[in-house]
């Protein structure tokens, strides 16, 4: 067969296998095994046990574990709430101010959690129902905590930067330090949005409380020091060249234990929840990653890779145009599977287009690390809906999801900014 037509049986396959139920890591596994039988006949079947070798066999992923034990642990033991307070009680009275509280506390989260879900429901378990309390209008609520959820991949460190980086062979420190401006310009485009319907729809938040005494707030503020300490120690010994992503994330992991012993919440029950909870979540990642490895490695051997590469650079795109195309696409692809998936799928088709058209890899990393996030609060499969749903105090899901649409537009927005003015993501990694 050629490749056009094992791309179309693999197409149809894989969306017969996801539209069916079936696990993401054994659909993409077991479609890629399908196509080696097909191309090469029990021989191509052989290669599978050193490429899932290979894959597994690989220092960088070492940081992922790390980095979700890292948020489990402040999550579980409680530090997260006081952290929450602590920006809350500083936000002061500005328009919406909870709501900034929101955006700002997963902006600062995020700086030591690698993951947009655990952001999500770190901030999310104590503002949704503080929020509510105070007459909030709870689609604002849902849909600030979950887009503020997206800048926990955006903000380093982060889970997709590092797959992307083992996968295409870049510098996991270059990534992370380049997503630092992108995701602080995310986050002041959401407190914009936010203090904008605040003033156009006052009947949307409550009166504005009584102003908090100054020593009362720096109380309260002091609270967000342990994780702006954990957030140098980790991305800080990375941009010095002292510690390696894996190193970091070690060491994240080692402060995060001192901030739950100072609020003791360092209990053999919170290491284990936290312990139990890395362990599944990693396993899931792994075996994501194990299944497309599979369905990569067969497109390789089946020409489909080469095919679609030199079909996509036929067509002659111009830069806008191809990028245009890319974000169509993992728009649509966002609705469909979880981000992990894409960067798999993906990438060893379309890398080398993107090479070939001049477009920086760093960049291009935290284009694709935007678009990814973008997925997680569009629906149907939007995993940060799921969780601020799941924490909404049984508010209908079409409600999340209308409170998330507004962000979806300020994410292109933010898209749109980093493809006119590239040196906003690659002027910091140029200076390491």
């Amino acid at each position: 067969m050629d490749w056009p037509q094992l791309a179309l049986i693999m197409g149809v396959l894989l969306t017969l296998a996801l539209a069916l139920g079936q696990w993401t890591a054994m659909a993409l596994g077991s479609v890629g095994m399908l196509l080696l039988w097909m191309a090469r006949g029990e021989a191509g079947l052989f290669s599978i046990g050193s490429v899932i070798w290979n894959t597994a066999n690989n220092y960088v992923l070492i940081a992922v574990p790390m980095f979700l034990l890292l948020g489990e642990i402040v999550l579980r033991s409680g530090a997260s709430a006081h952290f929450f307070r602590g920006v809350a009680a500083m936000m002061g009275r500005t328009p919406g101010s909870l709501l900034h509280a929101n955006i700002v506390a997963c902006a600062l989260f995020s700086a030591i959690c690698g993951s947009s879900v655990a952001t999500a429901a770190a901030v999310g378990t104590v503002a949704v129902p503080e929020m509510l309390r105070r007459g909030y209008r709870s689609r604002l609520v849902f849909g600030s905590v979950a887009a503020g959820g997206t800048l926990g991949v955006l903000i380093p460190p982060s889970i997709p930067m590092i797959l992307y980086a083992a996968l295409v062979e870049e510098s996991v420190a270059k990534l992370f330090v380049a997503g630092i401006l992108p995701g602080l310009m995310l986050a002041g485009l959401f407190m914009v949005y936010i203090a904008l319907h605040a003033l156009v729809r006052p009947g949307d938040v409550p009166p504005r409380e009584p102003d908090m005494p100054w020593s009362e707030r720096l109380r309260l503020g002091t609270h967000i020091l342990p994780i702006a300490g954990l957030f140098l120690a980790v991305l800080g010994s990375m941009f010095a060249g002292i510690a390696t992503p894996t190193d970091a994330a070690v060491v994240g992991v080692l402060g995060a234990l001192v901030v739950a012993w100072v609020y003791g919440g360092l209990t053999v029950a919170v290491i284990g929840a936290s312990l139990h909870s890395t362990v599944r979540v990693t396993c899931m990642i792994m075996l994501i990653i194990l299944g497309a490895q599979v369905l990569s490695t067969a497109l390789t051997y089946t020409g489909v890779s080469r095919g679609v590469s030199e079909w996509i650079s036929g067509l002659g795109l111009s830069r806008w145009m191809l990028l245009l195309a890319l974000v169509a696409l993992y728009t649509v692809l966002g609705c469909l599977v979880d981000g992990i998936s894409m960067i798999y799928i993906t990438l060893p088709v379309l890398y080398p287009v993107v090479l070939a058209a001049d477009i920086n890899p760093i960049w291009f990393g935290i284009f694709l690390t935007l678009l990814i996030e973008l997925g997680a609060i569009t629906p149907p499969v939007g995993l940060n809906l799921f969780t601020v749903h799941g924490i909404s105090g049984g508010a209908p899901f079409s409600e999340v999801v209308k409170g998330a649409l507004p962000f979806v537009a300020v994410m292109f927005l933010a898209i749109l900014i980093i493809a006119i003015w590239p040196n906003l993501v690659l002027w910091l990694p140029s200076m390491m």
